[in-house]
């Protein structure tokens, strides 16, 4: 899987060189019988940060023990980063091998890399199924599906691109899920248009929103639901 909107890189020196120089240091904790990293993963949005063990290091390849939920998200995205106190910055990895019955990981082709969900001051949830979606360009609505949403953002998914590579001012309408009551309602904001990227010809455009207080209870009360739902996920796929 390609997870590289999840990050910016942070070279050092070249890539090959901080891949050896990360391979490097992981043998050291080995050698020097410190074994504990912390391990990150997002699960449809929710950020997973257990401890996990290194096992071995060989031919460039870390072998670790895992935390069973983290191994569910492993299995499904197939990256991995890593946090320690000996890295300058959050080391990226992908994925070799990962079982979840035996919670064992292997990863590969490592690199420095900044999170960009860590700069956000709020939880960004997939849902589990997108929902209608439009916003607003010079008078006319855009349509496309909303993809995830946080207290202060969304992003929406559509084949049009936005013919705008600049920020402006827009209305965001979209509907929102009651997950208790299986219904949406539809709701509308005012918004930040903050730009697009694409994916196999799938445009998606992110927004930056100003709530007002009702919606903005809503929203609190949706984000609360869908993290109990895809908590539950977790457990249940990794018994």
């Amino acid at each position: 899987m390609d997870f590289s909107f999840l990050y910016s890189t942070r070279i050092e020196k070249t890539y090959d060189d901080d891949q050896a120089q990360i391979v490097a240091a992981f043998k050291e904790l080995v050698k020097q019988g410190k074994l504990g990293i912390s391990l990150i993963n997002y699960y449809k949005g929710l950020p997973l940060s257990y401890p996990a063990t290194i096992e071995a290091v060989s031919n460039g390849v870390l072998e670790l023990d895992i935390h069973p939920q983290q191994a569910v998200a492993i299995e499904k995205y197939h990256y991995a980063f890593i946090r320690s106190p000996i890295f300058p910055h959050v080391v990226g990895a992908h994925v070799l091998y990962v079982n979840v019955r035996r919670q064992a990981a292997t990863l590969k082709n490592f690199f420095f890399a900044e999170i960009l969900a860590e700069r956000r001051n709020a939880i960004r949830l997939e849902l589990e199924l997108p929902t209608d979606a439009s916003f607003e360009v010079q008078g006319e609505l855009f349509p496309g599906q909303l993809l995830n949403i946080s207290m202060n953002g969304a992003a929406l998914s559509s084949h049009l691109p936005c013919l705008s590579e600049d920020h402006f001012e827009t209305t965001l309408h979209f509907d929102l899920p009651n997950i208790i009551q299986n219904t949406l309602t539809s709701v509308k904001t005012p918004a930040q248009f903050m730009g697009s990227n694409e994916h196999d010809g799938v445009h998606v455009h992110r927004f930056a929103m100003t709530p007002d207080k009702a919606l903005e209870q809503q929203i609190s009360q949706y984000i609360f639901q869908r993290q109990v739902e895809i908590i539950r996920e977790l457990k249940e796929m990794s018994a």
